[in-house]
C-alpha cells in the first residue's frame, strides 16, 4: 500500500458516520405517504441502504468490543441476514423497506454503547 493510500484510509476510518443521511433515507422510504420509487430508481436506494447497513454494522461491532449490549447485537444479527438476504418471496419494495427498518434501529444503538457516529 503507498503512502497516500495508507493516509487516504486513515483519514476515511476516522470520519464520522453520516447518520442523518442514513435515516433521512430509511425514513423516506417508510413514510407511508411517500411515492414510491420506479424499479431503477428502487434497485439505487436499495444499493444505498444495504451499504449504509454494512457501514452502520462495521461500526456498531467495533463497539461491541467495549460492551456486551444484547439489543445492539441481536439488532446487528438481524441487519446481517437481511443484508445478505435478497428480495425472494417479499419482494424488492418489502425487501427495502426491512433493510431501512434496520437502519433506524441501528443507528439507535449507539447512543447506548457510546459510539460517536
Amino acid at each position: 500500500m503507498s503512502d497516500t493510500t495508507a493516509r487516504s484510509a486513515a483519514c476515511i476510518e476516522k470520519l464520522p458516520l453520516d447518520t442523518e443521511t442514513m435515516l433521512g433515507a430509511a425514513r423516506g422510504l417508510l413514510d407511508g405517504s411517500a411515492v414510491p420509487p420506479d424499479v431503477g430508481g428502487l434497485d439505487s436506494l436499495t444499493l444505498q441502504l444495504r451499504g449504509h447497513v454494512n457501514l452502520l454494522i462495521a461500526e456498531l461491532e467495533q463497539a461491541m468490543q467495549q460492551s456486551d449490549d444484547l439489543r445492539a447485537a441481536a439488532g446487528i444479527g438481524e441487519a446481517r441476514r437481511r443484508v445478505s438476504g435478497g428480495p425472494s418471496a417479499l419482494g424488492p419494495m418489502r425487501h427495502a423497506q426491512c433493510l431501512a427498518r434496520s437502519i433506524v434501529a441501528l443507528c439507535a444503538h449507539p447512543a447506548r454503547l457510546a459510539v460517536s457516529v
